[in-house]
């Protein structure tokens, strides 16, 4: 299946130096952070789900020794705009030596790309994933920022069939690995909170994604990217991570109220002066502690 172009009005010059300036600042954020590391960690084979050049992902098998356990399948964040896997090769790693595989998921971006088709990219991992290996018939879904937004969307249609035939009307269930678990790190998971100017860039990162018809009070099912502009029944076990200090608390704390509300099973983590990206950026506190707790919630399911 070829992606398109995208076929929503293009973007003004001020909205496109928005976005270059954003990848610029993400680059070289990304590049000092590849440098403080050193080279990318063995044990990743990466395989192509797509036509697309960004339709590929990294597979990490479980560590040796380790008790394997169903598969983690990963979203990077960058505002569904930037970012690459080989920025998260590093911090992944702690999943496969406590036995869980994981499947580092790269796919294309806005706004060469928009929705539903960066969606049908996530989808298309997903039956990947399902027919290479045989053996993965249930996985657990896990992403940062965008990414987060990425794997609750994933879940959400997977786990309510009808939500699927906005992104593929070809899709079924029985084409996916089950969803276990979604765990979301400062996702993306209400347009509302993005657009109320707390946010710098937001509109223009909405719009990238998924056209101006996202910035409206209300949308229609094409325009529905966030969990909360999605009527649903069934979710699956989550857990929501967030920094203190992280804009995104606000829209965290909304999706949880939700979810608790309807008796979905949630767990919600927040830590004192975390910021936003914390789970990739550097060594501190707070990351250790995600990664205590992502294990924890997995454990115990």
């Amino acid at each position: 299946m070829t992606i398109p172009p995208r076929s929503s009005p293009p973007l003004t010059f001020s909205q496109h130096l928005t976005v270059a300036s954003a990848r610029m600042f993400f680059g070289v954020i990304t590049s000092a952070v590849r440098l403080t590391r050193g080279l990318a960690p063995e044990g990743w084979e990466t395989l192509r789900y797509g036509t697309h050049r960004d339709e590929t992902l990294d597979h990490l098998p479980a560590g040796d020794g380790a008790e394997v356990r169903a598969p983690v399948v990963f979203f990077h964040g960058g505002g569904w705009m930037m970012g690459s896997t080989d920025a998260y090769s590093h911090d992944l790693l702690f999943l496969g030596e406590a036995g869980y595989p994981v499947f580092n998921v790269e796919y294309p971006k806005a706004p060469e790309t928009g929705h539903p088709w960066i969606l049908r990219s996530v989808f298309k991992a997903l039956a990947f994933i399902r027919t290479t290996f045989p053996d993965v018939e249930a996985v657990h879904l896990m992403g940062d920022s965008a990414g987060g937004n990425l794997a609750i969307m994933a879940a959400l249609k997977t786990e309510n069939p009808e939500l699927l035939k906005a992104i593929d009307p070809s899709l079924t269930p029985g084409d996916l690995p089950r969803v276990l678990s979604v765990t979301s790190l400062y996702g993306v998971y209400d347009r509302a909170t993005c657009l109320d100017g707390s946010i710098f860039g937001a509109d223009t990162m909405i719009e990238s994604y998924a056209g101006p018809g996202a910035l409206g009070e209300t949308v229609d099912e094409h325009h529905a990217i966030t969990p909360m502009d999605l009527a649903f029944t069934k979710h699956p076990p989550c857990l929501l991570i967030c920094g203190e200090s992280d804009p995104l608390l606000a829209s965290q704390e909304i999706y949880a109220t939700r979810l608790k509300k309807s008796g979905h099973k949630v767990t919600t983590k927040v830590y004192p002066g975390a910021i936003h990206a914390f789970f990739n950026l550097t060594d501190s506190r707070p990351k250790a502690a995600s990664r205590a707790d992502i294990l924890k919630f997995l454990n115990g399911l």
